[in-house]
């Protein structure tokens, strides 16, 4: 393994950096997709820590942008479907009285009952699916179905549909993380991934889902602490900046310690995906996952204390990227529910759905 990146990796975290800069890139919808698609973000030939990087600085950014479900969600059965990103798409899973992560997908804890939408012989779907990030933005969506040989991912024209927003506008969580539930019933479908391939495709889903929300979470404290630490410099009190207090740089300094570590982790995660599939990505992306989680989190936190009265104010754009911080921590599980899984790999080699307390 090389704990360096390459030349054009590092361009490539550069140049997404530098457009995501720009408040062009976020303005319209339309045209920032066709940008994301012009730079490349799409392209096959990036593996999944190429993907990381960038969605590092899309965290930074809190870019609203479909990317990371294209890419993570849709990205690993369109490929295997033989299909190539080019629009918009993401995935529907989780029902209302069946599976809600995409942990619940997998062996052992899949059972082919708990998923109640169904296909029939000609191919229309039958049933609804919840919580379906992106949905009213996608094109592509990936659905999982049960087949009559076991739950198979379809492919849906999204256009047809008519999502109805279960978690937008500013009273969610993230408004820019909008969810939906979709009715799915007569919808026509195509098949992309049969009953016995699926487990591992979804298997690769969840791996580069939750690393690639591991690196965004990464960029979400970055920011922070960037704020947090640039207005130490800058406030003074008393005729010198409040950074010279230890109450104040103390906790800035060991932030600094938790956001670098979890960035490692992100990466040692992103490369383990490509590169060491199996239960040795599984404990480095979970690993990953509860580190980013916790840094973006801890470090929002710490940035609106430091900013002291102002910092509590609905005026701080801080609160936004506190906002993406939370959703980051409940996607798929929480930190506890990670928790547990990693110490069940760790231990006797489970998943996390058999560890006690799950």
């Amino acid at each position: 393994m090389d704990f360096a990146l390459t030349g054009e990796q590092e361009a490539l975290r550069d140049t997404a950096a530098k457009y995501l800069a720009d408040e062009r890139a976020h303005a319209d919808a339309d045209r920032a997709w066709t940008d994301v698609t012009g730079l490349g973000w799409l392209d096959p030939e990036l593996g999944t820590v190429e993907l990381a990087l960038l969605a590092e600085q899309l965290g930074h950014a809190r870019s609203p942008s479909p990317w990371w479900a294209t890419v993570g969600l849709a990205g690993p059965a369109l490929r295997a479907g033989g299909r190539t990103l080019r629009r918009p798409a993401t995935l529907a899973w989780a029902e209302e009285s069946g599976p809600g992560t995409l942990a619940a997908l997998l062996p052992p804890a899949r059972s082919d009952g708990d998923v109640s939408c169904t296909v029939a012989a000609d191919g229309t779907l039958d049933g609804r699916k919840v919580a379906v990030p992106h949905a009213g933005e996608a094109v592509d969506l990936v659905v999982a179905v049960a087949g009559p040989d076991g739950v198979e991912l379809r492919l849906v024209d999204a256009s047809a549909l008519h999502p109805a927003p279960s978690d937008a506008g500013p009273a969610a969580l993230d408004p820019t993380r909008p969810a939906a539930t979709v009715d799915l019933s007569g919808a026509a479908s195509t098949p992309l991934v049969a009953a016995h391939a699926s487990g591992d495709v979804l298997a690769m889903t969840r791996r580069r889902t939750l690393t690639l929300l591991a690196a965004e979470a990464v960029g979400v404290a970055t920011r922070a602490l960037a704020w947090a630490t640039g207005y130490a410099t800058a406030r003074t009190q008393f005729g010198r900046p409040i950074g010279a207090n230890q109450a104040v740089a103390h906790p800035l300094a060991e932030l600094y310690g938790q956001v670098e570590t979890a960035r490692s982790l992100a990466y040692r995660a992103a490369w383990s995906v490509d590169a060491e599939p199996g239960p040795v990505a599984d404990r480095a992306v979970a690993t990953a996952a509860v580190a980013g989680r916790e840094a973006a989190t801890t470090a929002c936190e710490a940035a609106i204390q430091t900013y002291g009265g102002s910092g509590f104010t609905w005026e701080q754009p801080l609160h936004h990227w506190y906002r993406r911080a939370w959703w980051l921590a409940t996607f798929d599980g929480t930190v506890s529910d990670l928790r547990a899984e990693l110490a069940a790999l760790l231990l006797d080699g489970t998943t996390g759905q058999d560890a006690p307390g799950r």
